[in-house]
């Protein structure tokens, strides 16, 4: 029998340079926290008049705030005028399930194998908007009124 792939959320953003960062890692913890198994206090963060949830684990906030700054540099260094960049970061959640080894049990000792299962699967496709003034602001045609 086939085993089932997991499922696949992907969430497309759409941000300016100096959002991009903020943006992925309030993403990333609002993940983080419905996902997170062990006991934490609930935490909250602004990001852009949002208030989202927060894991306040020091070993999960380093490594979100690492793959935030480097998702950042690469749109970044990779960013040209007139054109989108985009890149994309992935999140996937696995569980370690116990299966027979192969052969028969008392030749190999009962023993048991270990295999790691994915069971989520999170895609974050960023894309970098490019400045539509001559100031380098972002500039958004549809707040416009006349």
């Amino acid at each position: 029998m086939e085993p089932r792939s997991p499922p696949v959320y992907t969430l497309e953003v759409f941000t300016d340079a100096v959002s991009v960062k903020d943006i992925v890692r309030g993403i990333l913890h609002t993940i983080f926290f419905h996902r997170y198994f062990p006991t934490l206090r609930p935490s909250t963060i602004e990001v852009l008049d949002l208030t989202l949830p927060y894991v306040t684990d020091p070993d999960l906030e380093t490594l979100i705030e690492t793959r935030a700054s480097q998702l950042n540099r690469q749109l970044s260094s990779t960013s040209s005028p007139n054109s989108n960049t985009r890149s994309q970061i992935a999140v996937q959640f696995y569980e370690k399930k116990r299966r027979k080894a192969g052969g028969l049990g008392w030749f190999t000792g009962g023993a048991k194998a270990e295999e790691e299962v994915c069971w989520e699967n999170w895609r974050l496709e960023v894309t970098l908007a490019t400045p539509k003034t001559e100031a380098g602001e972002s500039f958004d045609t549809r707040c416009v009124r006349f």
